[in-house]
């Protein structure tokens, strides 16, 4: 019989092998449901905020705008991994459909950059208020805050399917493994047995362009407000600003420190540990839990307006 070339198969599911050594019934439920008490959490702290934010008329304004996306992708981004790691879990099955896992490997690209674009604007939002206070009217009103709102997910949504429609067009013809708790880009790739060197190289620069760009405005930024801050330390409007973009500071610190973590991860090779796995489901539920929160805690105007929403919904009814 003719032997087949390899090219002529293609695998149609992968293996996540990322939660090895939690095969037991016992440490499975245990995960799962501290995973259904945090998942449910964070989409009811989040819709919450978003529902603030919608009825509220005086919360409509550029800053609330961006926080707005923010919690959108807090809902969004875990609901791509967890509900997956969740049903691992329930079933102790790990397999996932060859499209299904390219499919959330392109919407996880796409939320994280997203969301570091998010970062980026809102520290423009805050430089023009605090910088240029007497011209932030006209900069940032709700009209251009809104484009450019969209223009952060746009080219993040324009990367995210170009990653699928790549990844699609390669050759897969095993192994299958995923050494990772979700479809992640770099360990698809590894496992094609097309040439994906150029493409791996490509990747990773446009990855480091983005947020290494990102990262050093959104620094540059904060340091000039600071500056800006210190030289009108007598103005309680500037104060406020400043308290606002520490909220932001913390904001950011949070989803860093998350990503830091996992990447550090990576160098631990303690599989009986699942460091690596516990950590990432750390970054994808901790800071969408914790964002609410810290708003709430650090904005005097959400407070508010939540304690009318609950007057209103709960008291009322």
């Amino acid at each position: 019989m003719e032997k087949l070339n390899q090219s002529d198969f293609h695998i149609s599911y992968f293996t996540i092998t990322g939660l090895s050594g939690l095969e037991d019934w016992a440490s499975r439920m245990s995960l799962f449901t501290l995973l259904l008490l945090l998942y449910s959490t964070v989409l009811a702290e989040n819709n919450l905020f978003l529902m603030v934010i919608i009825q509220d008329e005086l919360l409509h304004s550029p800053m609330y705008l961006f926080i707005g996306n923010l919690a959108l992708i807090d809902l969004c981004l875990p609901s791509v991994i967890i509900p997956q790691i969740m049903h691992q879990l329930l079933w102790n099955d790990k397999t996932i459909n060859f499209t299904s896992c390219v499919f959330q490997m392109g919407l996880y690209i796409c939320l994280n950059m997203t969301e570091c674009f998010i970062f980026t604007a809102m520290a423009y939002d805050r430089y023009q208020a605090i910088c240029n206070p007497l011209h932030y009217p006209i900069i940032m009103t709700n009209r251009k805050s809104a484009k450019l709102g969209v223009f952060c997910w746009i080219p993040a949504i324009v990367i995210g399917f170009a990653h699928i429609w790549t990844v699609m067009t390669l050759n897969f013809c095993g192994p299958n493994d995923i050494f990772s708790y979700y479809c992640e880009h770099i360990s698809i790739i590894k496992l094609s047995c097309s040439d994906v060197n150029i493409y791996s190289v490509f990747t990773l620069a446009l990855a480091m362009i983005v947020i290494c760009s990102s990262m050093c405005f959104i620094f540059l930024t904060y340091l000039k407000i600071l500056i800006t801050v210190n030289k009108v330390a007598s103005s309680e409007g500037s104060q406020k600003a400043f308290s606002t973009c520490v909220t932001h500071l913390i904001i950011i610190a949070v989803f860093l420190f998350g990503a830091g973590g996992v990447l550090l991860s990576s160098f631990i090779t303690d599989n009986s540990v699942n460091v690596a796995v516990i950590l990432g489901i750390f970054q994808n539920t901790f800071p969408p839990l914790i964002n609410p929160i810290i708003y709430c805690l650090k904005t005097k105007e959400i407070r508010i307006s939540l304690l009318k929403a609950i007057r209103k919904n709960v008291f009322h009814n």
